[in-house]
């Protein structure tokens, strides 16, 4: 599979059905997907830390136009977008029809949980064996207990929703521990889209690529990341 490297990030350079047949693909480790989009590889651009979790993925999929924009502008263009949320819906299809087992882990008091009921509503069939809110404490006894507890639920595929770097840091933190599972996808703010508190850009929106305002207009606490996407669009004269 093709990758390319953006501030120093692998980004690979995959189809939406290319993306899941790998994720899905088990070959006895767990497969670790993360979703760099414009605001993380900024600060990766500034961190080179996180840079280097960032390269700790199995996958690394193009989150957002700015990361397609930047990659044409530095003369390794990408084939499409393939924004977290719409890989974790593709999976959930494949999980339904395959029987797999899924773990929500992320947002706050009650969302997992109404993503769950929203979820097996729309995927009659598809098996959510557990979730957990994400405002535990990550280390010490209570992170193990979580870990236990996931373990306990033998999900094959644990979406993970805490935002950026926080989910990518507690992923790598625990693999070690989550040996059997075979999809691990990092999906920020996925669960809330899908428990209903958030909504998702128009599909206009979207194909516009102008998702980013939307949140920013929905969620004015966004607009602190507004000087990084700045930053972000205006780096690329450089080389990366």
């Amino acid at each position: 599979m093709e990758e390319i490297k953006l501030y120093g990030v692998k980004i690979d350079n995959v189809t939406m059905g290319q993306a899941v047949h790998r994720a899905l693909r088990f070959t006895g480790e767990p497969c670790v997907v993360f979703t760099p989009n414009a605001l993380m590889l900024e600060r990766a651009r500034r961190d080179a830390d996180l840079a280097k979790l960032l390269c700790r993925a199995s996958i690394s999929l193009p989150d957002g136009r700015g990361v397609l924009w930047a990659a044409q502008k530095m003369g390794t263009p990408l084939c499409e977008r393939v924004a977290g949320i719409d890989f974790g819906a593709e999976v959930l299809g494949r999980a339904e029809r395959a029987g797999l087992r899924v773990f929500l882990l992320g947002g706050g008091e009650g969302v997992a949980e109404r993503a769950a009921r929203n979820l097996r509503k729309k995927h009659p069939r598809l098996c959510v064996c557990g979730t957990t809110w994400g405002y535990f404490q990550r280390t010490g006894e209570e992170n193990m207990r979580t870990v236990s507890y996931i373990r306990a639920c033998r999900p094959d595929i644990l979406f993970v929703c805490m935002g950026f770097p926080v989910q990518e840091e507690w992923v790598m933190e625990n693999l070690h521990l989550l040996r059997d599972i075979r999809l691990i996808a990092c999906l920020g703010g996925s669960l809330d889209v899908w428990a209903g508190t958030v909504a998702r850009a128009p599909h206009f929106v979207q194909a516009l690529g102008c998702e980013w305002a939307w949140r920013i207009l929905r969620q004015p606490k966004r607009l602190r990341g507004l000087p990084s996407l700045l930053g972000f669009a205006f780096c690329h004269k450089k080389k990366l």
